[in-house]
Parts: C-alpha cells; structure tokens; sequence
C-alpha cells in the first residue's frame, strides 16, 4: 500500500470514477436482490406465477431477503467483510505515515464483528441472555435483542462521534449517512417489524417492513464501502502488497534501531567510570 503526494489530479479523477461505477453496479445487484425476493414473495402469497410456481415454491428461499444462508446473506457478509478489508487498508496506510489509526481498526473490527454476525446470528446470543423476555407489543421474544443493540450503538456512536467530525466533509457526510441507513434498518425497522409481526411471520405489513429492513442495511453497507474507497481514492491511497510490506517492515527496522539505540544510551549511563591508571 503506498500513500502517494504525487498523483495526477487525472489519476485521481479516474479513480474515483471507477469508485463511482463500481458503486452503481453493486447498487444495481442489491436491487436486484430486492426485486427477486419481492417476486418471490408475491407468488408465493398467490400461487399464480404460471410455469414458476412450483420452482420458486422450492427455491425461492435462496431469495428470501428475511432468512438465513441464502444468496442475499452471502452478499450481505462479502459486503461488510470488503469493508473490514478496505478499513484496514487506510489503516495501514496511515501507520507507514505516522498518522494515528486506532478509530480505523476499531471500524475495521465492528464491521469484521457484523460480516460474522451476519454469516451466524451471533446476536442471537443477547436473546439467551434476555431469556424468554419479549418486548411489550411485540410478537415475539426473538426482537428482544434490540434493547442491547440500541446501548451498543449508542456506546459507539458516542466514542466516534468527535472521531468522525475531524474528517474530511464528504467522508463525514457519507459515513454518517451510512451509520443512518443501516441502523434504520437494522434496528428501528427491526423493531416496527416486531409491533407488526402476527404469529405467521407472513403477514403483508410484516413482510413489507422486513424488505425495508434489509433493504436499508444492504444500501446502508454499500454507502460505507463507497466512503471508505472514495477515501482511499481522495488521498491517493493506492494498493499494493509489496509497499505495505516494505512500510511495515521498515516501522520494525526503525522500532527495532530505536530500541537498540535506548539500550545503548541508558548501558552507557549505567556503566561504572574506571579510572584510566599512570
């Protein structure tokens, strides 16, 4: 990875162009995702879809934006382990330019955290914490985990906060867009769902908050990796292994000289004075 002062304003043009297609082509498969999930819940609410019928009756849940272990969860975790990945790329960028880094790993870990939660129901754990506790007027005991979702976000929110307001405008805008987006989704919509939810799992109004619910955590993810590489693209951050290797191995060299250098210093200060003889 090298952080390069010298890059052509064309260059940099041309990469944030490709940012932006890039962004609209994963913009387009999201929708698409959204799209297909929509029809599938239409025919499987009418069973009339024609020679379709019996195949999206068997296959459709691989669409099915409310389960588990189908396509749209696999992007969902590709998605937010992409932008674990990106995090961390400015990271390391930063630290082979002495910058401070702690905030982009902490980003860098939360959204590994949410690739893996998304691929295994990990918060599924704060609803065996909570027990059999279910939010008053909601359907089920499963929502209750959006009560220690909320004091999490917030714990977070509170900790970034003057982090994100120190970053450059539009990184600033977007990254709170995004942090919006998904947690509208995640959280707030998750909760409607529950308020709406019969004990079916299959009513209308319930269906229509869970496509907006994941729908808003796909766009919500999608908005961050477009930060993160605009990021990457505005500070003329370009990837390359062998540079990032090289920086970091030259952090140790100078750590390990530093170290050696103070060893050295304080043996000298510590050593007797021998009087030379006549």
């Amino acid at each position: 990875m090298k952080f390069s002062g010298h890059v052509t304003e064309a260059r940099r043009s041309a990469t944030l162009i490709g940012i932006s297609g890039i962004t609209v082509a994963l913009g387009l498969v999201i929708s698409a995702l959204i799209i297909l999930h929509s029809v599938v819940h239409v025919c499987w609410k009418t069973q009339q879809c024609g020679p379709t019928t019996g195949p999206i009756n068997v296959y459709g849940y691989l669409f099915d934006l409310a389960a588990e272990g189908n396509i749209p969860t696999w992007y969902a975790v590709v998605q937010l382990f992409t932008v674990a990945l990106m995090l961390g790329f400015v990271a390391i960028a930063r630290r082979v330019q002495k910058a401070p880094t702690a905030a982009w790993w902490g980003l860098a870990v939360i959204f590994a955290y949410l690739s893996l939660d998304e691929a295994t129901d990990m918060h599924g754990l704060w609803r065996r914490w909570l027990g059999d506790y279910t939010i008053p007027g909601m359907q089920a005991a499963g929502f209750s985990w959006i009560i220690p979702g909320i004091i999490v976000v917030s714990v977070i929110a509170a900790i970034y906060l003057p982090w994100v307001l120190k970053l450059p405008s539009r990184t600033r805008v977007l990254f709170v867009i995004a942090g919006a987006v998904y947690v509208t989704g995640g959280i707030a919509l998750e909760g409607v769902g529950g308020f709406l939810a019969d004990f079916t799992f299959s009513n209308d109004s319930y269906l229509v908050a869970v496509t907006l619910e994941e729908s808003c955590e796909l766009y919500g993810i999608l908005i961050m990796l477009y930060a993160v590489l605009h990021y990457l693209g505005k500070q003329s951050i370009t990837l390359s292994a062998g540079d990032a290797a090289r920086g970091a191995t030259s952090e140790i060299s100078e750590r390990r000289g530093r170290q050696s250098g103070g060893a050295v210093q304080h043996a000298d200060a510590v050593a007797p004075h021998r009087p030379t003889g006549n």
